[in-house]
């Protein structure tokens, strides 16, 4: 039996995992910390369709918050509300969620080592990086370097909120340069209030804007964490007998609008650990089903980043005139943006223009 030593017991790292075992390989997990799930670095916000495409490997039902039916997204003075009648999100317990997929990996067979920093000596030749965006792994295989990030900051706070179901999603350049402010709330009193610019932008003068904003006085520690916005070049490689694969945040699978990579990243971790011994056809396989949409978050993420305040303004009118909100609220995806173009845009797109004449 082929053995695999994966790196990190994320959530790419654990469905690797889980993925692993079920098609015979022996899996060994390494993770530096004594548990999964802490630190807590990101936001729990997924979206329900994301959740489904995992429920292979957790129930996530048993992690929920608080369920979303929309967002207010401002475009500086410009607000686009976009509504659903049924939950198209949900805020989790990362935390647990973290833990109870570890576990699951443990329970079907693999075996996970806490505590255990990897410097080199891998348990395999058969090694797949899901060690987050800093990677280590891809370093010591020289891996070409992730050519953007972002810094986030993020904390809890008392936040009365008009809809505790709406996500408030703020763009400014000058406020958030290259991301964006928000408020995820998790209850009517209670919401995650956050931040993220590119660098070598100042996350923490980013942060006190974004709380006098929001008018808000008080929160719990800030907690920090980097997001890489581009996808590495290339994501797996043979180096002599070794077969190295890279997953989640280490490989950049990660939507570059909004800095989730937990759904991408642990889809293509599922393949990572089909094709452990295969890592051309593991490149191969995460490109055909989502490189098409991550390729299309990054295109928007890199035009909005690029606009003036202004001209960033002067495209929240448009849109608003375009009634974009509208159509996002019949036909948006949170994670496959390719599944929005469709016949129905030109037609919703013609009919606002010509009303606008």
């Amino acid at each position: 039996m082929a053995k695999v030593h994966i790196v990190g017991a994320g959530p790419a790292g654990s469905v690797a995992a889980i993925s692993a075992v079920r098609n015979g390989f022996d899996v060994i997990v390494s993770e530096e910390h004594p548990s999964a799930g802490i630190p807590e670095n990101c936001s729990g916000l997924f979206s329900k369709d994301g959740l489904d495409s995992l429920k292979d490997f957790m129930d996530y039902r048993k992690f929920v918050i608080n369920p979303i039916t929309g967002a207010d997204i401002y475009v500086l003075d410009e607000k686009l509300s976009i509504e659903k009648k049924f939950p198209v999100g949900f805020v989790c317990d990362r935390a647990a969620m973290d833990q109870a997929l570890a576990l699951k990996a443990e329970e079907e067979g693999a075996a996970i080592n806490y505590g255990e920093r990897i410097n080199g000596r891998f348990h395999s030749d058969n090694i797949i990086g899901a060690d987050g965006p800093l990677s280590s792994v891809a370093r010591h295989f020289g891996f070409r370097n992730i050519s953007r990030y972002a810094a986030t900051l993020r904390a809890t706070a008392d936040f009365r909120c008009e809809d505790p179901h709406k996500v408030q999603v703020f763009l400014s350049n000058s406020l958030f340069p290259g991301f964006f402010g928000w408020v995820i709330p998790h209850n009517e009193h209670t919401a995650e209030i956050g931040l993220g610019v590119s660098f070598p932008h100042n996350v923490s003068a980013a942060w006190h804007k974004l709380l006098r904003l929001k008018k808000i006085t008080q929160t719990s520690k800030p907690a920090g964490h980097v997001i890489p916005l581009k996808t590495r070049r290339r994501t797996a490689r043979r180096i002599g007998k070794k077969n190295v694969l890279l997953a989640g945040d280490a490989a950049g699978q990660v939507k570059s609008t909004t800095g989730g990579g937990v759904i991408f990243g642990a889809n293509c971790a599922a393949l990572a650990g089909i094709y452990a011994t295969r890592p051309l056809r593991y490149e191969l396989g995460w490109r055909l089903r989502f490189g098409s949409d991550l390729a299309m978050h990054k295109v928007i993420h890199s035009y909005v980043s690029s606009l003036s305040d202004g001209t960033l303004a002067s495209l929240g009118k448009r849109l608003k005139k375009l009634d974009c909100d509208g159509y996002l609220s019949s036909y948006g995806h949170m994670d496959r943006p390719m599944k929005m173009i469709r016949p129905e845009m030109v037609t919703h797109f013609l009919k606002n223009i010509a009303g606008g004449a």
